[in-house]
């Protein structure tokens, strides 16, 4: 099986490059790489340039944001499966995508997911949150649960069937994908129980309190474009699982968080 590894990028000149090393040195897998820029003056096109055909595709030009970029990038896609790497994040070792691949090709499922660490920026070797999925049950949604993207592998059938990210969300477009696609559609999920993403940290909707807010509205909206109703404590829930995720209280963590 082929796998398209795609990364949005926009002015990271900084940490591009440990994204793109860190696909180049997988092993035992076939890989189309797709770097989408939105337009970069500071220097990351250089950096993606300097690895010549390494990158299968590159393309640089504006665009409306991540998630704009992310879907450019999926329709790109010529692989059987489709991962999807931040600029800021990396693989934790050379043979993730060697196991994705062995999972789908064991089990027939439609998508394979597992954990994520989120690491210092300045120090990658330090782990500051566990991001630690679980196997999903149908009603962990109800609870705040959904799998970190980053760490997220589909058929590339799945996004033809189900559509990709839905770019009237500014800061949930992820949540809704996997709201949509495992939730409503009930794709096929198989759960490999192993840390194979470090995200560094710094996400925009955690970034202060008026932003956590607004991503809880959003949300919602998630539920509703998609005909579905949560829990009167869902959406409490899923702000207040990613405590859990922090060193100190994960000694107190439930099975899942997210």
């Amino acid at each position: 099986m082929k796998v398209s590894v795609i990364t949005a990028v926009f002015s990271n000149q900084a940490f591009i490059h440990d994204a793109i090393n860190s696909v180049l040195s997988q092993k035992n897998v076939e890989i189309e790489y797709i770097i989408v820029d939105g337009g970069s003056t500071d220097g990351t096109v250089e950096v993606v340039l300097s690895y010549g055909d390494r990158i299968s595709k590159f393309i640089s030009e504006p665009d409306e944001g991540v998630y704009f970029a992310l879907n450019k990038g999926i329709s790109m896609a010529t692989g059987d499966v489709i991962a999807l790497l931040h600029s800021d994040d990396f693989y934790a070792h050379p043979y993730v995508l060697s196991q994705v691949v062995q999972a789908f090709e064991e089990t027939n499922c439609d998508a394979v997911y597992s954990n994520l660490y989120y690491v210092k920026g300045s120090d990658t070797n330090k782990i500051v949150r566990l991001w630690d999925s679980g196997v999903y049950k149908k009603a962990d949604f109800y609870s705040g649960w959904m799998p970190p993207h980053p760490a997220f592998f589909s058929k590339r059938e799945v996004y033809s069937k189900f559509g990709s990210f839905n770019t009237v969300l500014k800061s949930a477009a992820d949540y809704e994908l996997m709201l949509r696609l495992i939730f409503k559609n009930n794709i096929q999920l198989h759960y490999i129980p192993k840390f194979f993403v470090k995200m560094r940290t710094g996400g925009a909707s955690n970034r202060s309190l008026l932003n956590r807010l607004k991503a809880n509205i959003e949300d919602r909206k998630a539920w509703h474009i998609n005909g579905l109703k949560p829990k009167w404590y869902t959406l409490l829930m899923k702000p207040l699982l990613k405590l859990f995720q922090y060193r100190f209280f994960s000694y107190f963590r439930p099975d899942k968080s997210s």
